[in-house]
């Protein structure tokens, strides 16, 4: 920046206060720059800030913090649920799990006139369909139990829906016709029998002896059809069974025998070990 003692003698007022304007707004640069850097330096610093101790900044949006056992513990995961359900509803009704998945969420919230929705709309798109069937005699089930709490008119819609679909049959009598026309699927009888479990839990040898056979007269023997008996067998969905689930690992492990849900526990070798040579 020039000084104005040393060219003043030598400038006409006129040029001397031209120069004197342009070194104020050189002085008013300099120091708006240093301003704006000022500011720059605090913004970077308060980021950092907030990075190390958690906190949003200050002209962000309030988020939460980003937990993973808070995540994976959520206060209501019906909720949750929902939330997730809702755009599947509208962008994949055409796929049967949506709505058997919708089933199971509004049966745990207890709304019967959404049950019926999601079981109307699974039914529509397949009758026949093996993990339908549970939904429909829990349904039957919970309407028993809930005979003479529904409001009239809510048991009367349900009443008139149902009708076609289950034709006027109790969850009992609905589970025997389906396993008779559906026994030669393993899938089929698996859902079936789970279903006489639930229902009666004194038909638990009756109920594993048909889920675990893995007989040649038995169709769509498959890995993963194996692979959800055994889950529930371990799961106690059949009631306490140690020996039907080692019984049945061993058969679906030489059925199989290279997939990692049937191979047995090996015993731990210790290769480190090392032995005194004295």
């Amino acid at each position: 920046m020039l000084r104005v003692g040393c060219v003043s003698e030598n400038l006409a007022p006129a040029d001397l206060k031209k120069l004197r304007n342009k070194q104020r707004k050189a002085r008013r640069k300099a120091e708006l720059e240093k301003q704006q850097a000022a500011q720059a330096q605090e913004k970077r610093e308060q980021h950092n800030k907030s990075r190390q101790q958690g906190d949003a900044e200050p002209d962000a949006p309030q988020q939460d913090e980003l937990v993973p056992e808070k995540l994976a513990r959520i206060e209501d995961p019906l909720e949750h649920a929902i939330k997730f359900l809702q755009p599947l509803q509208t962008l994949a009704a055409h796929r049967i799990e949506t709505h058997l998945m919708a089933f199971q969420i509004y049966y745990r919230k207890q709304k019967p006139l959404l049950m019926l929705q999601s079981i109307k709309r699974a039914h529509r798109l397949d009758p026949g369909h093996p993990e339908l069937h549970p939904c429909l005699v829990i349904f039957l089930q919970s309407l028993s139990r809930w005979k003479g709490i529904l409001d009239h008119p809510v048991a009367m819609v349900i009443s008139q829906e149902m009708e076609p679909i289950t034709k006027d049959r109790n969850a009992h009598q609905l589970n025997k016709q389906f396993l008779g026309n559906q026994s030669h699927l393993l899938d089929a009888r698996f859902e079936a029998a789970r279903m006489m479990h639930h229902l009666d839990s004194s038909t638990q040898q009756e109920a594993i002896t048909l889920a675990t056979s893995l007989n040649k007269d038995i169709g769509n023997i498959t890995l993963k059809t194996c692979v959800k008996v055994l889950q529930a067998l371990r799961n106690g969905e059949f009631g306490h069974c140690p020996a039907a689930v080692q019984d049945y690992q061993v058969r679906c492990h030489t059925r199989f025998p290279y997939a990692q849900a049937f191979r047995p526990s090996s015993p731990v070798c210790d290769n480190n070990h090392i032995t005194d040579s004295n």
